[in-house]
This record gives C-alpha cells, sequence and structure tokens, in this order.
C-alpha cells in the first residue's frame, strides 16, 4: 500500500548509463530512487552469492529486508528480516522492521516473545521501548470489533485497486491494471503499472473485461480529466458533483536531494454541459498555489462545506510524515494551509481523508495506536479525542481511503488484507447517523429564526453550529447513541440561552425544542480595568429611550446584578469611575415575550495626563486638624469640574474621611467627620448643589495598614502595655491612614 500513500515518481539526476556501474551501486541508486521493487532482487542475489564475502552478506541482506518491505513483498520482507535476527551483528532496527512484520501478517501473538528477545538484547534502544509499552493496548485492539460486513467488490480483479469514490450512479477508483499508451512505463517502487482512473458505472455490474480494442481506445480509463503517463489519483467530488478534486505527478521536479522527484499535487476540475453531454474542465484560472516541488500535496477531498478541502501533505511544519491540512476558498484562492494538530496528526502518515454527511472526518494514519499498518480513524468536529474503527474495518493490513454513508450505513474501503494487494471493498451494517431536529421557540411560542444552534456532542466534544430556518428549525446529521447538548448561542437581549440535554439513540430521526421561558434569568455587569482586575464602586448608569437614569455601583468585587426591578425599557448602561476614561454598553431587546438576561464585561481605560487625574492622595491633613492644605485644594478643583459636566449632573458623591489611630476612637470619628465636611464645604462654596454631595468620617476603622491595629494590637499613645508582636506604625504610615476618598453614589 506504499504505493498509494507515497506515489512519487524519482528519476537519476545522471544520465551515465548503467554498464558503467556495478551490481550494488545500481542498487544503492535504485534505493536513492525509491525504486525498490528494482533494488530488491539485486540484493537478495547478492546476498545469495558464495563468492560474497561475509562482512558484506549481512548488509546486502539488510537492504534486500528493507527493499522487500518497501514494495510490499510481505513474505520475501520477512524471510531475509528473519536471516538478521540472529546474527551477532543485528541492528535494533531490524527488530523494529520484525514487530512491523509481525503485525502486517498477523502474527500479533508472536509480538511479546519477540519484544523480550530484542528488550533484551537492546534495552535502551527507544523504539523498542515504545513498542514494549504498547503491546497490551495493541492485542487489546485486536478485540475490538464492529457489526459490519465487508465484501470484496470486485473478486474478479488481477489489478491492484484502491480509492474508491462515489460518482454519478457508481464509482471513480485508482488500478494499476492499465496505463496509458502503447508502452506503458512501470513504477521501480512496486514493479507494478502507474495507476489511472476507472470507472464503475452501475454498482449492480462492478466488474467487467476489456477487449482489446476497447484497452487500445482507452475505453477502460475515466477519461474526463485526461490521463498521463505518471500516476493519476485519488479523486474526490464536491457535494452536487459540480467540482472534483484530483492528486498528480508535478511537472516541475524536486531539487532538494541528489535525485530528482516529481513531487505529488492537486488539481481542480469543473463540470459543465455541452451539447447535453457533461463535460469536465480543468481550473486553469484557479490553480493550488500551495503545490510545491519540494514536498507533495495530495488525497483532497472537500469537507460539508465545499469551500473547505482537506489535503495530506509532508511540507516542512507539520508532525512528520504526511499530515493532515484544511485550507478554505477565499476571495478567488484557496487560503494557506492549516495543520489539523495533534488530535489528528502524528509522526507517522496521516491520509485517504474523507468527510462523512455528520461531518466526521475518516483518515487513515500508521502514526495512532493501530493493529499493522495503516487503520482508518475518524475525528468530529471539535472534539478531543479521535476514534478507531474495530475489526473488520481495520485488520493487520493497510486499510485505507474510508468512504461511508452513515445516514445508509454502506460504504467502501481499501485494503491489502489478502496477498498484501490493494483492492476495494463494499462495506454495509446499520446506520450510524440520525437526523437531529431542533426547533428554537421564543417566550411567547413564537418560532425564532436566523438564529445559531449549537449541537455538542457529550462523548467526544465534537461541535457543531446551523442556523434556524423561518420556522425557527434546524436539522444536524448526527451519530447515533451519543448524548448531546443543545443550546442557541447568544440571543439578543439574552446572553445566556438554555442548555437541553438530549439522547439520540439508534433511531432515524428525533426532535427537540429549544424554548427560552427557561433562559436564566440573571442579569449581571462587571467592571474591570484593562488588565482585568474588577473595579468596586463603578456607577452604572442605565439609560431608556426617554434618556432617563438610573443609578447603580458596583460591589466590592466590582459585579452589579439585578432582575425585574431595573426594566428591559433601559437598554443601555454608562459606566463611570472617578479617574477613568467612561464605558458604554447597549443592549437589545430580548425576543418576544422574553425577559431581559445579559452578562456583560466592561473594562475602563485609566486617564493619565496630571490634569484629568484627581490626586486624592495629596487631599491629606495636619495631625489633629481639619484645615484642607492648598495642595488639597487643588485636587478639588479638579472635582468641581468634573461634577459640572452635562453628563454628570445627576451624580452623588460621597467624601469619605478617615484617621490614624491615635487618640480615641469617638474624637478620630468626630475628626474624620470634620475633615470630609471641610472638603463638602468648599465645593459647595464653589456653586455645586449640596444635595449631591456628602460628607462621611469614619474615624480609625479602616486603616490602610496593620502595623498597630487599635483592635488587635491597640495603638500607641492609648496604652503602653503594647502586645510585642504588634509593629509601632511609622510616620509615613500614619500618615497615610490620615486620607479621604471619593465614591460615586447609587440613587436613593
Amino acid at each position: 500500500m506504499k504505493k498509494a500513500l507515497h506515489i512519487t515518481i524519482a528519476m537519476a539526476l545522471s544520465t551515465v548509463g548503467w554498464g558503467q556501474f556495478s551490481r550494488v551501486d545500481y542498487a544503492e541508486e535504485m534505493m536513492l530512487r525509491w525504486k525498490y521493487a528494482e533494488a530488491y532482487p539485486v540484493w537478495a542475489e547478492l546476498a545469495e552469492e558464495e563468492a560474497t564475502p561475509d562482512s558484506m552478506r549481512l548488509g546486502y541482506a539488510r537492504n534486500a529486508a528493507i527493499a522487500a518491505y518497501q514494495a510490499n513483498f510481505i513474505e520475501e520482507a520477512m524471510a531475509w528480516n528473519d536471516s538478521l535476527l540472529f546474527n551477532a551483528e543485528a541492528a535494533a532496527a531490524d527488530w523494529v522492521r520484525a514487530f512491523e512484520l509481525l503485525c502486517a501478517t498477523n502474527q500479533h501473538d508472536s509480538l511479546p516473545v519477540a519484544l523480550s528477545m530484542a528488550s533484551l538484547e537492546f534495552p535502551d534502544d527507544p523504539q523498542i521501548q515504545n513498542w514494549s509499552l504498547g503491546v497490551d493496548r495493541l492485542l487489546s485492539l485486536i478485540q475490538d470489533s464492529t457489526s459490519f460486513e465487508v465484501k470484496k467488490l470486485r473478486p474478479q480483479s488481477e489489478a491492484e485497486e484502491f480509492s474508491a469514490f462515489p460518482y454519478e450512479e457508481g464509482l471513480v477508483y485508482m488500478s494499476t491494471g492499465l496505463n496509458a499508451g502503447f508502452l506503458p512505463t512501470v513504477d521501480g517502487w512496486t514493479g507494478q503499472y502507474y495507476t489511472e482512473l476507472c470507472q464503475i458505472e452501475n454498482l449492480e455490474v462492478p466488474f467487467r473485461r476489456y477487449t482489446w480494442l476497447e484497452q487500445i481506445r482507452n475505453q477502460d480509463i475515466f477519461l474526463a480529466f485526461d490521463h498521463t503517463r505518471k500516476h493519476d489519483g485519488p479523486v474526490a467530488f464536491d457535494r452536487d458533483e459540480s467540482y472534483a478534486v484530483i492528486t498528480r505527478n508535478q511537472e516541475a521536479l524536486d531539487t532538494t536531494s541528489g535525485v530528482l522527484r516529481s513531487r505529488l499535487m492537486i488539481e481542480f476540475w469543473k463540470r459543465y454541459v455541452y451539447e447535453g453531454e457533461v463535460k469536465w474542465q480543468r481550473d486553469d484560472k484557479h490553480p493550488f498555489k500551495w503545490n510545491n516541488p519540494s514536498y507533495s500535496v495530495a488525497h483532497a477531498t472537500f469537507a460539508l462545506n465545499d469551500d473547505i478541502i482537506i489535503f495530506a501533505s509532508d511540507m516542512p511544519g507539520g508532525f512528520g510524515g504526511m499530515d493532515l491540512y484544511t485550507s478554505t476558498w477565499d476571495d478567488g484562492e484557496y487560503s494557506e494551509p492549516k495543520n489539523l494538530g495533534p488530535t489528528v496528526n502524528t509522526d507517522g502518515d496521516e491520509a485517504f481523508p474523507y468527510v462523512s454527511s455528520t461531518g466526521a472526518l475518516f483518515f487513515s494514519s500508521n502514526g495512532h495506536p493501530g493493529i499493522g499498518g495503516l487503520d482508518i480513524y475518524l475525528h468530529r468536529t471539535g472534539a478531543s479525542k479521535i476514534e478507531r474503527l474495530g475489526y473488520p474495518i481495520n485488520t493487520h493490513a493497510d486499510d485505507f481511503s474510508f468512504v461511508f454513508d452513515e445516514l445508509e450505513g454502506a460504504g467502501w474501503l481499501s485494503s491489502d488484507r489478502v496477498d498484501h494487494r490493494d483492492a476495494i471493498y463494499a462495506v454495509k451494517g446499520n446506520p450510524t447517523a440520525a437526523v437531529l431536529e431542533v426547533h428554537v421557540q421564543s417566550c411567547d411560542g413564537s418560532p425564532l429564526n436566523a438564529t445559531l444552534v449549537d449541537l455538542i456532542d457529550a462523548d467526544s466534544g465534537a461541535r457543531y453550529t446551523e442556523e434556524t430556518d423561518d420556522d425557527g428549525k434546524v436539522e444536524f446529521t448526527v451519530a447515533r447513541n451519543r448524548n448531546y447538548t443543545v443550546t442557541t448561542q447568544i440571543v439578543a437581549g439574552m446572553d445566556t440561552p438554555p442548555e437541553l440535554k438530549t439522547f439520540v439513540g439508534d433511531v432515524e430521526g428525533a426532535s427537540v425544542v429549544v424554548d427560552l421561558n427557561y433562559v436564566q434569568e440573571l442579569n449581571r455587569i462587571t467592571v474591570v480595568d484593562m488588565e482585568g482586575n474588577t473595579l468596586a464602586n463603578a456607577l452604572l448608569s442605565f439609560e431608556n429611550a426617554k434618556k432617563q437614569r438610573l443609578n447603580r455601583v458596583t460591589d466590592a468585587s466590582g459585579v452589579f446584578e439585578w432582575g425585574e426591578e431595573i426594566s428591559s425599557d433601559y437598554s443601555a448602561v454608562h459606566v463611570s469611575l472617578i479617574n477613568y476614561w467612561d464605558g458604554y454598553q447597549g443592549f437589545k431587546q430580548p425576543p418576544a415575550g422574553c425577559p431581559m438576561s445579559i452578562q456583560k464585561t466592561i473594562a475602563l481605560r485609566p486617564k493619565t495626563k496630571e490634569s484629568e487625574v484627581i490626586n486624592l492622595e495629596v487631599i491629606e491633613y495636619d495631625l489633629d486638624k481639619a484645615t484642607l492644605r492648598p495642595e488639597g485644594k487643588r485636587e478639588l478643583e479638579k472635582l468641581i469640574t468634573y461634577m459640572n459636566r452635562p453628563d454628570y449632573q445627576t451624580y452623588r458623591i460621597e467624601f469619605s474621611s478617615h484617621t490614624d489611630c491615635r487618640k480615641d476612637e469617638a474624637y478620630n470619628l468626630d475628626l474624620s467627620q470634620r475633615r470630609a465636611q471641610s472638603c463638602v464645604d468648599y465645593i459647595v462654596s464653589k456653586g455645586i448643589d449640596p444635595s449631591r454631595i456628602i460628607a462621611k468620617g469614619y474615624g480609625e476603622s479602616r486603616l490602610l495598614n496593620d502595623c498597630a491595629d487599635a483592635v488587635t494590637c491597640d495603638c500607641p499613645g492609648k496604652n503602653n502595655q503594647l502586645d510585642p508582636n504588634c509593629q509601632e506604625c511609622s510616620d509615613a504610615q500614619h500618615q497615610a491612614n490620615r486620607r479621604t476618598e471619593l465614591r460615586l453614589l447609587p440613587d436613593e
């Protein structure tokens, strides 16, 4: 199957005739050119010759094992590799190859013994250690099974066939049984003809023999996309079969090594009708700009959204081998490829993607835990894990190109499970998908259209989003026997839409209703600074269409919550806080009959200019005094300007004054009240309405530091018997406690 994964043409950089090379040179050159089928018999012959020195025989045998394995000559590869294992010069890589060959030949029961022997000989080899750690899981995977029936589609065919894709009433697939022209070329990797596209027009008659004349006329080849003397395929069609994408060899050659190689690329073709006949034309106006001579792009397929393709590539920056990528049609070209990430991709190969009607991505991988070769896995959108399909979908062999209709429970699979030859298998079983119909209705029972609905698969984490139609309905194609959570995305005026949990069993269809009556009736505004720190005592001024306002403030955690006391007529809020620029948030009206339910976070940007910042730290007092200092008056002038702004005419402010802990509590309370009142009197003298400003003294009850707390330690000057653990306040700390603060007040 390696030919289907890495179909790439290689040729020598030099044009010197082979007569100038020894057999070793020739075989090494063939290996370098990936022509393993041509290299293998040379290495085997060299290893078997009596004249070959023992010092070189082991190397020839190893190369014979490698070439046979790469060319998919499994029995030959196993025979040569076994001859290496019990030689004193055997390498750890020979044992790793032995493990892979045991899996490829379905001899998993022999793995524990082989691993034990290899571990004794190479206890520190990381690959052998990884195999040892994973063998128990590998053996448990063999027990996985599904209820599907797998049957070879064309048992009469003598060619290798794979990568079938539905087209019209039949299939288009790849075959190595024929090739263009009278002198067809052979792939040196496998020793077979290069692949061509063929068609099964009627699935009731999947096999027919073509006469020699029909073959000369290319009637056995699917000619809609032309054909080349290199590899053609696989191909995939979009949902309405108006667009196709095909994998082919690039014309430009890879020059990054000493061998010229023709990497893989993808082409797009458009369907049209001419004189009543369906035709296809290559889209030369929009070539895939991410094709590159130095790496391969292959196996592309269309996602549920036909503007998105998923493809395999070994482009730089991946996780290793072939990775899966997405690219989106945008403004006349496909966007830069995006790697599907470590949930899907590994340091092995991921290839042959296909997206089902549920949006599930089926793909093949030899990097995820399996039981040999390529196995088939599926990944659902947004899921944090993948799922491996059980037997008989996956076997010890290479299983790939899984195209499956989950609603019908039928599809096609490619595998080399019999005689190590690729073949197409028909897959049949019970449907694995159902249609879930979701109805979204407003609080008065009317349908809610143009509303995004989220469906989350509780088992895998997969997430799907669709928009309701005019009847408030949306349909999802989902996997059966799964738990789901259904919710709408944010609805106007309602930031907390209801969640509905449902189970879709083994049924064709199911239906649920999302009723906004069950929305969480909670309104919350959180005010933060630009770093996300919450801001207490921020004034929230709610405004309705008549410009009437209700003023509220955030609590110590920067939050204000409300229910019915503020009606949905108030559709906006202005946020103010001393020394911050104002914030604003508008609220849309909720759907018919529904209460408002909003949860917003509003970030305020701090003021930075000295002329804009009211620095209350300079409103300080001398010991035992309530008289304002000149610097304090300058800051109060800024506050007067602030309160005179037209937008702030309804704002009320509290002056909070504090003392240090010296003197007794009653004295300090009176002193703080006098200090606060001195500020108020100054502001009122400047024309501010006395009803808009309040003086409040807190005495020593809210100290900023605990160096000598009046409650726990008493205070110097009050009690000479201080707790030895108490620290006496410094003059600076006492000064910090003698302060005045500003607080915007809510409506009374």
